[in-house]
């Protein structure tokens, strides 16, 4: 039984021994251009850019028809 303890021990000796006492340095994140999803931010942001795009020209169109309606009849 005592030899099962000094095993243990020396086995849990052996283990903090092996671990470093310094942190490994921390690289910051890689680009998310630079990964495999890099293509799918840059079509999210095609697309959205394309649909606000879309939504300016039909906002001045109904603004364009509103301001034409809201006009005093021209008078002849």
């Amino acid at each position: 039984m005592h030899a099962a303890w000094k095993a243990g021990l020396l086995a849990i000796l052996a283990m903090a021994g092996c671990s470093s006492s310094e942190p490994e340095p921390k690289q910051p994140p890689m680009k998310v251009e630079d990964t495999v999803f890099g293509d799918l931010v840059g079509t999210q942001d095609k697309a959205r850019d394309r649909t606000n795009e879309a939504m300016d020209a039909h906002r001045q169109a109904l603004e364009a028809q509103i301001n034409e309606s809201e006009a005093p009849p021209a008078k002849e």
